[in-house]
């Protein structure tokens, strides 16, 4: 679906007040007020509100359901396992196009808070992340692999290796023109190495949790309390908490959807978040940096390649993809490097 598609306010006004359970609002609501959140790649957020009722978000899909990164009732199920204060509940879920708003969409009760640009994390908000995510992975699961899946079909263990590779089987099918890259060409090999170096440290990993699984910066609300709560969980699944902590920040960062951390401060929000997670007895912060550090090169390598398929788009008008580019690559080169140079990987502890 093009951006030019997306229904309006007027059109969401319209069914609130013709069909209103529609979008989980009581019969005969008719002072509503519709406006638009934002936009992301995927979805277009809308805040509903109704006098004297809570306000609801309808999150409408930009995009053909085929064309989404994963299917609507993957997120919607995500919804109705995550604990209460943490993110969204779900609410209505229309996954067909062929509806009043012509657009699949989902409503979900509204999250308060504002973004928090990356200048403002302090070591105290990093640690009131961390005690929300050990919330949040408070659930153990002794198999990993999507929440719309019965659980004996689920799998034991959780390999990045294999994820790495078929990740970029993927790319070079869709775009061999991204991997071929010189830039590309060049971190690849070490990138594969880093990863293989924890192979290790997840063959350990037998409990797992309901992950959100894109946990950055812009993704993240803070209430006037300090206390942050979660949004769009279209990657969520069940898998390795390690995951969530690594996608914050860490050695390779890029305004404003990650965070510059050193050593120090990873280990903080590690052992931060060990402190309140009371059913991960098994773990330590060796452990969970090694994953960590796994994770992290995971994924700013592939978000990388994404982003050099959105330079010189009309979004790319302020320079923020080819930005991210530059910084992504740049912080791979230097965490790489040094774990060359030093004879062994760093995730490899």
């Amino acid at each position: 679906m093009s951006d030019g598609q997306i229904p309006s306010a007027e059109r969401i006004v319209e069914l609130a007040r013709a069909e209103p359970e529609r979008l989980g609002l009581r019969r005969g609501a008719r002072d509503v007020s519709v406006r638009l959140l934002g936009e992301g790649e995927s979805y277009a957020a809308w805040l509903l509100e109704e006098i004297g009722a809570p306000p609801l978000v309808v999150r409408i899909a930009r995009r053909a359901l085929e064309d989404l990164p994963r299917p609507m009732a993957e997120e919607f199920t995500a919804l109705r396992m995550v604990p209460r204060d943490i993110g969204p509940s779900p609410i209505v879920l229309v996954d067909r196009a062929e509806n009043a708003l012509a657009a699949p969409y989902m409503v979900t009760s509204y999250v308060p808070g504002r973004h928090r640009p990356p200048d403002d994390w302090s070591d105290a908000l990093l640690s009131a992340h961390a005690e929300q995510l050990a919330h949040l992975h408070e659930r153990s699961f002794d198999r990993c692999g999507p929440v719309t899946v019965p659980p004996e079909r689920r799998s034991r263990t959780l390999s990045l290796v294999e994820r790495f590779s078929s990740s970029l089987a993927w790319w070079r099918a869709a775009r061999p023109d991204v991997v071929s890259d010189p830039e590309v060409a060049r971190l690849l090999p070490r990138a594969e190495a880093c990863v293989a170096a924890a192979a290790p440290a997840f063959e350990r990993l037998n409990r797992f949790a309901l992950v959100h699984g894109d946990l950055i910066v812009t993704n993240i609300l803070v209430d006037d309390a300090g206390t942050p709560r979660y949004l769009d969980w279209e990657w969520s699944e069940i898998g390795d908490p390690a995951h969530d902590l690594a996608m914050i920040g860490g050695h390779v960062a890029s305004r404003p959807c990650y965070l510059s951390l050193d050593r120090g401060r990873i280990r903080s929000l590690l052992a931060a978040y060990l402190q309140h997670a009371t059913s991960r007895e098994d773990e330590t912060v060796d452990s969970l940096e090694t994953r960590h550090g796994a994770w992290e090169v995971f994924d700013r390598f592939f978000c990388s390649l994404h982003f050099r398929t959105r330079r010189g788009t009309p979004e790319d008008r302020t320079g923020r993809y080819t930005n991210a580019v530059a910084d992504l690559t740049s912080g791979l080169d230097r965490r790489l490097h040094a774990a060359q140079a030093s004879g062994t990987s760093s995730t490899d502890r």
